[in-house]
């Protein structure tokens, strides 16, 4: 079906295609009715891709990465099409216009995408008024970014106001610390910087004795010695990694528009980001969850990010290319790894890879 409508979205600038998109989920969602079909045209269960993961109950490990729905306005259309969990956002304390437009781009010659959104949402209190209007029975997680009139020296508190508003609402928190589209962002990865944000975050959970298990999201052009660097402080404060956001390289690259400003993601990032997946594994000592994530397009793609120390992926650039029936395929094909490799449950691949 994705062959026959791809053609017609492609001719939409693809924020347009994009809205196009969330149209159709929102009228899917409105007709709850329509869910059972979407639910039964893209899920697959299978009990050795069920995992327990930090008291969170994971059904299959293709996730669904922030940045498709950015401000919680179709969660459960999302919910029935076949992920594992979803991450919402990212949501900053106050709505936000973004970035000028355009600001997205196809990369269609290397499968891949550019943009410079620049966390554009309707802001947190919206967004959490879109979350509660359904109930949700697999992961939802929440991607925190901050908002570009914030002070310098106040960025930290945005991510703690994002999250003491929605504490009670979602399964995790991821923050995002990798957007290249958002002015000094990235210095988050600093050394003195990133261990302020962790003292903040330390300092937060320990006042609200909160439960809700936080993820870091890193840039995919950080540096392997700097990572390692910083994993320490990750493991003391977070309780997983997300590796990685985009890139601002534009190494090897064919498409028209390689050269427009932004975050790529997309078939490029796959290499560097098993590379740094591979790294965190083996510092970690395959103790700390990795979520894999960057140009995941196959079931290859997956086996790949799990054997090197992944235990959960996120997709997004590869949905735009592949469709919406790429969840089903994904995990169906990794089933059917697992069994004919003979492994009883798909934990048992996590880290094989790394020496």
């Amino acid at each position: 079906m994705y062959k026959i409508i791809k053609p017609f979205l492609f001719k939409y600038e693809p924020e347009q295609a994009h809205g196009k998109t969330l149209d159709a989920l929102k009228f899917v969602q409105h007709y709850s009715q329509l869910l059972p079909l979407i639910k039964k045209m893209y899920h697959y269960d299978h009990p050795s891709l069920q995992q327990n993961l930090n008291n969170i109950e994971f059904r299959n490990p293709i996730g669904l990465a922030a940045g498709f729905d950015k401000s919680c306005e179709v969660p459960k259309a999302l919910e029935n099409a076949g992920f594992g969990a979803i991450e919402l956002g990212g949501i900053t304390p106050k709505p936000q216009h973004g970035n000028p437009k355009p600001r997205m781009f196809r990369l269609v010659e290397d499968q891949a995408l550019i943009n410079r959104m620049g966390f554009n949402n309707l802001g947190m209190n919206k967004a959490l008024s879109n979350l509660r209007k359904y109930h949700y029975d697999i992961p939802v997680g929440l991607n925190v970014g901050v908002n570009k009139v914030t002070p310098y020296e106040e960025r930290y508190q945005d991510y703690i106001k994002v999250m003491e508003t929605f504490k009670h609402d979602v399964t995790f928190f991821t923050v995002n610390i990798s957007s290249p589209n958002t002015e000094n962002l990235q210095k988050f990865h600093d050394k003195s910087e990133f261990s302020q944000l962790c003292e903040a975050i330390q300092n937060f959970r320990q006042r609200t004795e909160l439960s809700v298990p936080i993820f870091i999201k890193l840039t995919s052009d950080l540096k392997l010695e700097d990572l390692g660097r910083m994993l320490d402080h990750i493991v003391e404060t977070f309780d997983g990694i997300i590796l990685a956001n985009t890139t601002q390289q534009r190494d090897g690259l064919s498409s028209d528009h390689r050269q427009e400003s932004g975050g790529l993601s997309g078939k490029p990032l796959f290499e560097r980001n098993l590379k740094m997946i591979n790294y965190a594994y083996k510092y970690t000592k395959g103790q700390f969850l990795i979520i894999g994530t960057g140009g995941i397009f196959t079931s290859e793609d997956v086996i790949k990010m799990l054997r090197n120390g992944a235990s959960l992926v996120q997709i997004y650039s590869s949905l735009v290319y592949e469709g919406p029936g790429l969840t089903k395929k994904l995990n169906k094909s990794l089933a059917q790894y697992l069994e004919s490799n003979g492994y009883q449950n798909v934990s048992e691949i996590i880290g094989l890879d790394v020496e």
